[in-house]
């Protein structure tokens, strides 16, 4: 069974370990449990945890503003990759800036991330630009994407 678990202080303390864990096998710099306490308490951000059964699975990090979302992070647990869990994820994010009369998601991904980038085509997102040197203190670039809803 699926559910979903939103963030905050007190889930996010109760969580923290996984999600922690899920980051550091996930990403090359990694989110520190301060960037993360930050999203749980900024207003516009979004962030949910993703259960499978009873066991955390991923998350989903996204700010709703202006019209627009954009997401800031999402990571699947390596051991549950491949079983579209990601694209439940964003396509709950969507649905929720549906709902909050959003018109277009905005993300960054890193050039080399191919299993990312194939995930939001799939997804119908299109890039649309590149930041240089974004990642990594200016090592590796970021593709920008957007999808509109």
């Amino acid at each position: 069974m699926i559910s979903i678990v939103e963030m905050t202080p007190n889930s996010f303390q109760l969580f923290q370990n996984e999600i922690l864990h899920i980051e550091n096998a996930s990403f090359l710099s990694p989110w520190s449990v301060r960037s993360f306490t930050e999203e749980v308490d900024r207003l516009i951000s979004r962030f949910l945890a993703l259960k499978v059964d009873s066991r955390l699975s991923g998350y989903i990090c996204f700010w709703i503003f202006a019209g627009e979302i954009h997401l800031m992070k999402m990571a699947i647990h390596p051991e549950m990759r491949g079983n579209g869990l990601g694209f439940f994820l964003l396509t709950r994010m969507i649905e929720e800036g549906r709902s909050e009369k959003s018109e277009r998601v905005w993300l960054e991904v890193r050039l080399s991330n191919d299993a990312a980038r194939a995930l939001y085509g799939k997804a119908g997102f299109t890039e649309i630009g590149r930041r240089r040197g974004y990642y990594n203190n200016g090592k590796e670039d970021a593709l920008v994407m957007t999808l509109n809803i």
